[in-house]
Parts: structure tokens; sequence; C-alpha cells
């Protein structure tokens, strides 16, 4: 492992991680946490997800892994539309756009680095056919993205969007897996996120929002820190799991948060 790898995590664990933290935020918006009861069975409810994910990654670790690549997906891709969509009928074409740039480009593009990475979360367990299988469908995924750049030429809001997307798939030919998907999932992603929440705050609230976010970010800091001394391994090995396996198991709760609640009742 690089200090360029080493870099990016840290960047993945101090600005990307941070978002999640918004969670409390939006389970407040939705008119859940109104009072000390309901504030503690979200937080229980949220923990046990995490916990189950990462129990059966621990006995599963190909299938958690292929499901985890199907769901990041998913919710990068409506993370990254979602601002738009809202009034286009024709949102299927962005989403499996934006959907393939961390689970499908990236792989094929920085094939060797990220079969090291999957090989680590899979415990080597067929991890090459899965890059073999994303492989495949590259080409269809490269024509899925030309198609939206010429959609975007006739449908100018999405311009903005998808020559991000081509800068991003341009760039992973060039710079690490590890930074391409810090500067991604931080710069873009994450920004993103906690933008549309910011801007969905009343300004009276925002004070006492900032304290409850930055209490959560502490707490998740603290608990990544206890699992990367309780997981036995190398060094490198250790910071692959704690960071990927850490952030499917917070992955699984926020996207049933906020893409499955929040963006029904259109609450940011």
């Amino acid at each position: 492992m690089t200090i360029v790898d080493i870099i990016s995590i840290a960047l993945i664990i101090i600005l990307g991680v941070p978002h999640g933290s918004l969670d409390g935020v939006i389970a407040r918006k939705l008119g859940w946490s109104k009072n000390l009861m309901e504030w503690i069975s979200f937080n229980v409810l949220y923990l046990s997800i995490a916990l189950m994910v990462i129990i059966i990654w621990s006995s599963l670790p190909f299938i958690s892994l292929t499901i985890f690549l199907l769901i990041s997906g998913i919710h990068f891709g409506l993370s990254d539309i979602s601002s738009l969509s809202k009034d286009n009928k024709l949102t299927l074409l962005p989403l499996i756009a934006h959907a393939g740039l961390i689970t499908i480009a990236l792989p094929t593009l920085q094939k060797d680095q990220v079969s090291s990475i999957f090989a680590v979360l899979s415990n080597d367990d067929h991890s090459a056919l899965l890059i073999l299988i994303i492989e495949n469908i590259f080409p269809f995924y490269i024509i899925i993205v030309s198609a939206y750049l010429i959609y975007s030429l006739y449908y100018i809001k999405w311009l903005k969007r998808s020559l991000a997307l081509a800068c991003f798939i341009f760039i992973s030919n060039f710079l690490p897996a590890l930074l391409t998907f810090s500067l991604y999932f931080c710069f873009w992603h994450s920004r993103g996120h906690m933008l549309r929440i910011w801007k969905s705050i009343d300004v009276t609230e925002r004070t006492s929002y900032i304290t409850e976010t930055f209490s959560y970010t502490i707490v998740t800091w603290s608990l990544l820190a206890i699992a990367f001394f309780a997981i036995n391994d190398t060094f490198s090995t250790t910071l692959i799991k704690l960071v990927f396996i850490g952030l499917a198991a917070l992955t699984v709760p926020h996207m049933i948060l906020v893409d499955f609640w929040a963006n029904k009742r259109r609450v940011f």
C-alpha cells in the first residue's frame, strides 16, 4: 500500500464518512426522533442493521461484496441525479450511467489494483470471477455513457453532471483506484449530499444540527478506531477491510433512510 493509498483512505474517513452523520437530521425531518425514546429506537435500529451487515459479510464475503457493489451503484446513481430527476421522465439512462462509475468503470480501468482490493474483501473467494463479469459489462456501460452524453446535449440541465461523470471516467485511467474513489466519494458524492441537506434545514435549526452531526461523526470515528485494533491482520488489509466493510455496514441503513424513505417523501 502506497502513501497515496493511505492518504486516500484518510480522506474517505475524515471527509467522506461524516456525510452519513446527517442521517439523524434526515430522521428528524421525517418525523422520527421527536422524543428520547424515538431517538433511541432510531439509533438502535440503525446500528443493528449495520452490525447485521458486518456479521453477514464475515460469513459470506463474496456474496456480500457483490451485493455491496450493486447497492453502492444504485445509491451513488440516485444521489448524483437526485436534484434533477424529479421533473424529468427519462432518468434511467442517467441513473445507470452514474451508477456504473465506481462499480463498473473503475474496476475495469484499474483492474490490477481493484482486483487486490476485491481479493481482500472476499477472502480471495471468486474475486477474479467478479472482475471478469464487470469487464464483460464494461463495453455496454460505455455505450450507455455515450448515449447519456448525447442526451445531455439535448437536455442541457444534465450537461454538468454528464461532463463530470466523463471526467471521472477519464481520470480513472490515470489515477490510483483508491485516490479516484476518494475524490469521487468525498468531493462529489458526500459534498453534494451534505449541501442538499444543509439547504433543506431551516436557518434557526442549523446550529443544533451541526452539533448533532459532529457528535455522530466522533462516535463513528471512535468505532472505526476500535475496529482497526480489533482486526488481526496486516496494516494494508486492515485498512481495506475497515474502510469498505465499514462503508457497507453504514451504507445499508443510510440507503434505506435516504433513498427509500426520504426521497419518496421529498424531504430534501
